[in-house]
């Protein structure tokens, strides 16, 4: 780094100036350069930490029900699909999980179709195309279900006041959903301008 900032020196004939040195604090992190910043780095780092646990959650409890590995992607796409009992595009799926990763649902979707949890059904239109729960993946989401209720419920039920804090908490996520919604048009209008 030295020898290039010398050699743009001796071509331009300046003499080379050494970059200022930016000192941060332990624990800090260049996403939190304010304490709006600072506090909402730390929500996020929580919500990632969360995300990430209960997606590790999805994952494990269906392995103790059934032997096909999936993701906690792939366990989301399984619960919407059967959610209601009702068929469902793929842009329903991808929209009651608030997902516009097509590709990834198109992939979860063979996935679990091709495991035998879920089938298609309707028009060879991709559009058109519906999943819904086979009888495997009907006992396969009941199992889960049922381990779900023996594991989390108890445990939640053990914390003070969890279903009232469950309530605010529940909204203030759907707020703040919205608002990363709303950020992420923000930053799309934005894309590659100077």
């Amino acid at each position: 780094m030295r020898k290039t900032q010398k050699a743009a020196a001796k071509r331009t004939g300046e003499a080379a100036k050494p970059k200022p040195i930016t000192v941060e604090r332990p624990g800090s992190w260049h996403l939190a350069r304010t304490e709006t910043e600072r506090r909402l780095s730390e929500f996020e780092f929580r919500l990632e930490r969360l995300a990430q646990a209960y997606y590790r959650w999805k994952a494990a409890g269906l392995a103790a029900v059934c032997d096909v590995p999936l993701t906690g992607d792939d366990v989301a796409v399984l619960n919407v699909v059967r959610m209601g009992d009702e068929p469902k595009r793929l842009s329903e799926i991808g929209q009651l999980l608030n997902r516009v990763d097509v590709p990834n649902l198109q992939y979860a979707t063979r996935k679990l179709v091709k495991a035998g949890l879920i089938e298609t059904e309707g028009s060879s239109s991709r559009k058109e195309t519906r999943y819904r729960a086979t009888g495997t993946g009907h006992s396969v989401t009941e199992a889960y279900a049922a381990l779900r209720a023996a594991t989390l419920p108890p445990m939640l039920e053990a914390l003070e006041g969890w279903a009232e804090k469950s309530v605010a908490a529940g909204s203030h996520l759907e707020l703040v959903a919205s608002l990363y919604t709303q950020a992420a048009q923000v930053a799309i209008t934005r894309r590659h301008q100077p």
